[in-house]
């Protein structure tokens, strides 16, 4: 009894506030963008950091070219600082209960573009039908790591994001929705009417690489790459739906999971094709941060998104074996 008294005594004298203000600057390195994070005036969010300072008697952060850069101080704190929020953030979720069909929230969901025309409305059709008060914050999330997914998570405040891995993370926080094939996608008048591309055609072909960010197409370079062979690459972009201008009347090739070949190809002379390297099928997952696992709203979102993704997407795109491919 005598240690919770001395709790209580002391974080009586802390303004909690200011420990969220810390969170968000240790996130961001930047004050204006953590005072935007926690609906903060940069005035404001000064003050909370010189009340910071002369809490810890540390400077915290120090002003970079770079950035806000955390003092060693700063560095030893802030797990348990994190820690501490995750609970208390926990413990207030828990406290409540979700009733979708009386609940009035907004839910910020990443996505990656390909969905966002077909997922997106019947998520939202089939929501406004049973919980007319929910709605939707939809932004495009460019995702091509775990890591990329938990710094978009926490910069973009998102509860939500849907996006596509070579491999399942081994992380709780972490959901598979469907697994799914990789195919080609070229001109059809270019490359006829036959199922797979050969080797050759494959690598002597300019590719169009889908990218999640600038530097990096996503999962198909490796594989080549590991059996001594390179793709000739001219343009990158994150952008499914650019690709029927880019590859009609051309003989440039594009590696595509079947879903958004299905999407885009309708109305085009584009066609799929096997491709003739055997690449691991891509894995759709849901994503969300450790302090939100709790929430009764977002694992309530998350349910329905897998329902909306059973319904809607995995049955037209089940996983294929791929068969006389190089290995």
């Amino acid at each position: 009894m005598k240690d919770s008294n001395c709790l209580s005594s002391r974080l009586s004298r802390v303004n909690l506030n200011l420990l969220v203000a810390f969170y968000a600057l240790y996130q961001q390195r930047h004050l204006t963008r953590a005072a935007e994070q926690v609906n903060l005036s940069q005035p404001a969010m000064s003050h909370s950091l010189k009340k910071l300072r002369l809490q810890f008697e540390d400077e915290l952060f120090t002003k970079t070219a770079e950035g806000m850069l955390p003092t060693p101080m700063a560095k030893q704190i802030f797990q348990l600082i994190e820690q501490g929020l995750l609970q208390l953030d926990q413990a207030l979720a828990s406290a409540h209960s979700f009733e979708p069909e009386k609940a009035v929230r907004e839910f910020r969901v990443g996505i990656m573009d390909f969905m966002i025309h077909e997922l997106v409305p019947y998520l939202v059709k089939t929501v406004n039908q049973t919980a007319p008060g929910i709605s939707f914050n939809i932004l495009y999330a460019k995702i091509s790591s775990p890591e990329i997914a938990y710094k978009l998570l926490q910069e973009q405040s998102l509860d939500l994001a849907l996006t596509q891995f070579e491999y399942q993370p081994n992380d709780k926080n972490c959901e598979l929705l469907y697994s799914e094939e990789l195919m080609c996608i070229a001109d059809r008048d270019h490359y006829g009417e036959k199922d797979e591309l050969t080797l050759e055609e494959f690598l002597d072909a300019p590719h169009v690489a889908l990218s999640h960010r600038e530097d990096e197409p996503i999962l198909v370079n490796k594989r080549p790459e590991s059996l001594g062979m390179n793709r000739k690459v001219i343009v990158k972009t994150p952008y499914v739906t650019t690709l029927p201008s880019l590859l009609s009347g051309t003989n440039m090739v594009t590696v595509i999971n079947q879903y958004a070949a299905d999407l885009i190809i309708p109305g085009t002379r584009l066609k799929t094709y096997h491709p003739p390297i055997a690449f691991s099928n891509l894995q759709i997952c849901q994503i969300w941060e450790e302090r939100k696992e709790h929430d009764p709203g977002i694992r309530w979102l998350r349910g329905v998104i897998q329902q909306c993704m059973q319904t809607r997407i995995a049955p037209q795109n089940p996983s294929t074996s791929q068969t006389g491919k190089t290995q």
